[in-house]
């Protein structure tokens, strides 16, 4: 039998392979600490690749192990047993070859159903890597770390290619700071802060756009986003909409989807293998 253990915080805190591990066949392994607010799902092959997907304190991760070392991200052609392929972009998550999704939902809601999941590097790019992955032919345990982190199990924004765009000119020089005169602090002020929310507010978001005429349109919140208010939210979408983007790859982006980029993601609690 085998069974999964959990490093980082996870091991910290004792979780071990009595703490609700679920192991089957035709299913991805699942692990959950309800007290760390931990959700595993993970997948582990014979020549040591690992896919991990994780939900931690409401914070959705997918990682890639095992892969070739690189120093930056990874464009990645990924195709399904059904035929279905898309570009996906992973980018390094510390641990040497491992990398982590940049848009987890989408890239895990594609794993879902089984059967051969193929990914490979374009040509000519370094480092070169193609394997293939024979996923669990069954996802509720990856059903489960996705509606953990309040994830839908579908979205209509996943059948679009991912548009290959920026928001600044590669073209353009870099931009210089400005250089500023001295100025004195003023002095402190008591401020009265607003109370804290009585609730914890999700700790991670997702907002898309579609990319028409070098535009991007149609702008939306895909997944809450703390800790803007929904004010907040719907006026950074009024600035999006609108905004010019610059195409970056050979492809054209009219149609796509563009996911606008998150700041810090949360850690992922590495997964060690064991058996008995």
């Amino acid at each position: 039998m085998r069974t999964v253990l959990f490093a980082g915080l996870a091991m910290a805190a004792g979780l071990g392979a009595a703490a609700g591990a679920a192991a089957q066949d035709d299913d991805w392994e699942f692990q959950q600490d309800p007290a760390q607010n931990i959700t595993i799902a993970a997948a582990r092959y014979d020549a040591g690749q690992m896919i991990v997907v994780q939900c931690r304190g409401g914070a959705l991760t997918a990682v890639l192990t095992g892969l070739p070392q690189a120093t930056g991200e990874l464009t990645l052609t990924a195709t399904r047993a059904d035929g279905r392929s898309d570009v996906q972009t992973w980018t390094s998550a510390g641990a040497p070859g491992s990398y982590r999704s940049a848009v987890p939902a989408r890239d895990i809601r594609f794993m879902r159903g089984g059967g051969l999941y193929r990914v490979h590097t374009a040509e000519g790019e370094t480092p070169a890597f193609q394997g293939a992955f024979d996923l669990p032919p069954q996802s509720a345990n990856l059903d489960r770390v996705l509606t953990a982190c309040g994830w839908g199990l579908t979205d209509d924004r996943d059948a679009l290619p991912r548009a290959e765009v920026s928001l600044l000119n590669p073209e353009a020089g870099p931009i210089r700071p400005t250089r500023r005169g001295a100025t004195s602090r003023s002095p402190r002020r008591q401020v009265d802060l607003p109370p804290p929310p009585s609730t914890p507010a999700p700790s991670e978001g997702q907002k898309s756009c579609i990319v028409r005429e070098l535009r991007l349109t149609e702008c939306r919140t895909d997944h809450p986003s703390p800790p803007t208010p929904p004010e907040g939210q719907a006026g950074y979408l009024e600035r999006l909409e609108g905004r010019p983007v610059f195409a970056l790859g050979e492809a054209s982006p009219e149609g796509g989807v563009y996911y606008v980029p998150n700041g810090p993601v949360a850690a992922l609690d590495y997964l060690v293998v064991r058996r008995r």
